[in-house]
């Protein structure tokens, strides 16, 4: 947060809507991460009380109320801007979300790496998918992760799937840690593995 930022954020001592607002405002949009950007721009957009102009005028606004609406719609740079950047840039993050379900419908446990790991890495891939929005149920995330590991986890998998207990995917990575540290020890090795959950 920027020096000025919080200077008008806590105006006079107190928080102004004028200072939270210019706080949240986000950079020019770069072409990238359309929408992040847009989240933050939506965001902003209802902070300054004008966000309603995305919708376009209504056809029965009151003749009071033509100035408030065109000044909104100045600030918010008119709809067809906003339009032809959601029609521009959606669809280039329709195909990343497209590129992202690909990766982890494909993902492929191997042998000789860690579980722990590779459960992390599927993990990641699912909370991505949350920008889009795109949210994958917990149990459904887990259950990705029982089906993907490796061949020689089988028996295990098998056992996991007759429990009656639902699994998220942090207790499941928790249980996999254990089973993974545990292989490790009967055969007279270390096992170093990040627990760590990705955000």
């Amino acid at each position: 947060m920027s020096s000025a930022g919080t200077s008008e954020l806590r105006a006079g001592g107190h928080f102004s809507v004028r200072g939270f607002a210019a706080v949240l405002k986000p950079d020019p949009f770069d072409g990238k991460n359309f929408l992040i950007w847009k989240a933050k721009m939506e965001l902003w957009l209802t902070a300054m009380s004008c966000y309603h102009v995305s919708e376009g005028k209504p056809a029965n606004l009151p003749p009071k109320d033509e100035a408030k609406f065109k000044a909104d719609d100045n600030l918010f740079r008119g709809k067809e801007l906003w339009d032809a950047l959601v029609g521009k840039f959606g669809v280039t993050d329709a195909g990343s979300e497209l590129y992202l379900m690909e990766q982890l419908y494909d993902y492929k446990m191997v042998e000789n790496r860690s579980v722990v790991e590779q459960a992390h890495e599927i993990q990641a891939l699912a909370k991505e998918l949350e920008l889009f929005p795109c949210v994958l149920p917990d149990k459904f995330v887990a259950g990705g992760i029982i089906a993907k590991l490796p061949l020689s986890w089988k028996d295990f998998a098998t056992s996991l799937k007759h429990k009656r207990h639902e699994f998220n995917v942090e207790e499941l990575i928790g249980t996999l840690d254990v089973e993974e540290r545990a292989i490790a020890k009967d055969n007279g090795k270390s096992v170093e593995t990040s627990t760590a959950n990705v955000v």
